[in-house]
């Protein structure tokens, strides 16, 4: 059943607005069942002529988390540190020789592991930035297996109510055709933030670091 309107949301719809992307985890262990729970809602996730081509290795071991933490280092040397933060890190793979569609079934099945998380009380966050290579040896694959994200799992040190911006509807739905707007911009009243100080942020964010005063850049 279809519901519109932000008052009148189903249980679904909730979940998905409530999803958020977790930098910040207490040390709380998550009990197995509740992975495995998890899980079993990423299989479950729509795949190309069903094939079904995900392998999900769960990494809880400490030392296994900072090592396969250290293949999200960016420019090699700045480890993502939620990577390692979290008491749960799971490495979604995809078998390349079952389906060449792994790639977009296991991001699929991802979003069904984000929501099932949110929705039992836990906290999540992609990685996409890794170094396949040492990732792939980190966690022992064999030939034709991929790693296509990480994900964090735990749960949030705090809540994070409010929502990162959403480009408006209107901005980004098209009925029949493509419609550009004038001037290659669609007129919507929402000013995405731009320029170094948003640059700043995201970085800071990305990064899961403790916000500090931000410097001001051009732009702002």
């Amino acid at each position: 059943m279809f519901v519109s309107g932000d008052g009148n949301l189903t249980p679904t719809e909730v979940t998905i607005r409530a999803r958020r992307s977790v930098r910040l985890y207490r040390p709380d262990s998550v009990p197995r069942e509740l992975i495995e729970r998890v899980l079993d809602s990423a299989r479950w996730a729509p795949s190309a002529v069903n094939r079904q081509p995900w392998h999900f290795v769960v990494v809880t071991q400490p030392e296994r988390r900072l090592a396969l933490a250290k293949t999200t280092a960016i420019a090699g040397f700045v480890t993502q540190r939620h990577a390692a933060m979290a008491p749960v890190l799971i490495a979604l793979c995809g078998d390349e020789r079952r389906s060449s569609w792994y790639v977009h079934d296991c991001c699929l099945a991802s979003q069904n592991l984000m929501l099932s998380a949110t929705a039992l009380g836990l906290g999540t966050c992609w990685i996409g930035a890794f170094d396949e290579r040492r990732a792939w040896e980190e966690l022992g694959l064999p030939e034709g297996m991929r790693v296509v994200g990480l994900v964090t799992l735990g749960y949030p040190l705090r809540s994070q109510k409010v929502p990162t911006p959403r480009l408006p509807l209107q901005s980004i739905v098209h009925w029949e055709r493509f419609a550009p707007a004038e001037n290659g911009r669609r007129r919507t009243g929402w000013r995405c933030q731009s320029g170094m100080l948003s640059l700043w942020r995201k970085i800071t964010d990305f990064l899961g670091l403790t916000r500090r005063p931000r410097p001001m850049g051009k732009g702002e």
